[in-house]
C-alpha cells in the first residue's frame, strides 16, 4: 500500500489546500463545460477563448487574494510554455499536416490560434502542480501517475476539440478523432512538465520563465518522439 510522505514544505504551507482546490476546480469546470459545448453547434474560437479567460481569471483571483507566490510561478511557466509551443502546433500544422485549426476560424497567432498559448498555460499550471504534489506524496511513482493522468485527461480534449469545432486531425494513425501520436506526446509532455518543476517552492520568476520556455521546447520533442513512434517519421 502506498503511504504519503511528510513533507515539511506542505506542513508550513496553509495555502496548500485551498490551492490544490482551485488547480483541481479548473480540470473538473473545463471537463463539465467541454462535454456541454458538444451540444452548441455554434461552437467554435470564441468557446475556446471564453474557457480559457475563465480559468485563467481564477488563477489570477486566486493569486491576488493570497499573495500566492507558487501560483505565480506555475503561471508564468505556463505562459512562457505556451508561446514557446507555438513552434510544435506550426510542425504539426505544416510538416506532419496532421493538425488542422481552420474549423474554429478566428484569429491566428503563427500557425495557432490566438488563444492556443493560454490553454497551455492552464495545461502547464494544471500537470505541472499536480506532478508536483505527485511526487512529493509518492516519489518516482508520481512522475507514473502524472503521465498516465495526461495520457488520458488532454486527449480527452482532442477528442471533444473535433466536435466543438477547435480543430481536428487526419492523415495520421488515430483512435477515433485522436491521433496515436496525441496519446503518448501527451504522456511525455506531463511527465516532463512535473519534472521540470520540481525545485519550484524556491525558485523566482525568472526561474520560472525559463523553465517554461524548456517546456515549450519539450512539447515539441515529446511530439516529435511520439510521431517517429507511431506514425514512422524516422523511416521515410
Amino acid at each position: 500500500m502506498l503511504r504519503l510522505k511528510p513533507i515539511s514544505s506542505l506542513s508550513f504551507d496553509p495555502l496548500e489546500p485551498k490551492r490544490l482546490r482551485v488547480v483541481i476546480a479548473t480540470i473538473v469546470i473545463n471537463v463539465i463545460a467541454v462535454a456541454l459545448l458538444v451540444f452548441a453547434p455554434w461552437s467554435d474560437w470564441r468557446t475556446g477563448l471564453a474557457l480559457n479567460l475563465f480559468d485563467n481569471a481564477l488563477l489570477l483571483g486566486f493569486v491576488w487574494l493570497h499573495r500566492d507566490g507558487l501560483l505565480t510561478r506555475f503561471m508564468i511557466f505556463g505562459l512562457a510554455a505556451g508561446f514557446a509551443e507555438l513552434a510544435a502546433d506550426a510542425w504539426l500544422v505544416d510538416y506532419t499536416r496532421t493538425l488542422d485549426y481552420s474549423v474554429g476560424g478566428g484569429p491566428m497567432l503563427w500557425r495557432s490560434p490566438a488563444w492556443m498559448p493560454f490553454a497551455w498555460e492552464v495545461v502547464a499550471v494544471q500537470f505541472g502542480y499536480l506532478g508536483l504534489r505527485l511526487q512529493e506524496h509518492f516519489g518516482k511513482f508520481g512522475l507514473f501517475i502524472i503521465g498516465a493522468l495526461g495520457a488520458v485527461n488532454i486527449p480527452y480534449y482532442e477528442e471533444m476539440a473535433r466536435r466543438i469545432h477547435w480543430w481536428k486531425y487526419g492523415g495520421c494513425r488515430m483512435i477515433s478523432g485522436t491521433p496515436y501520436y496525441i496519446i503518448v506526446g501527451e504522456f511525455l509532455i506531463a511527465l516532463t512538465f512535473a519534472l521540470l518543476v520540481r525545485k519550484f517552492r524556491r525558485g523566482s520568476m525568472v526561474s520560472a520563465v525559463s523553465t517554461g520556455l524548456v517546456a515549450g521546447a519539450a512539447i515539441f520533442i515529446s511530439y516529435a518522439i511520439a510521431y517517429g513512434i507511431t506514425d514512422g517519421i524516422f523511416h521515410r
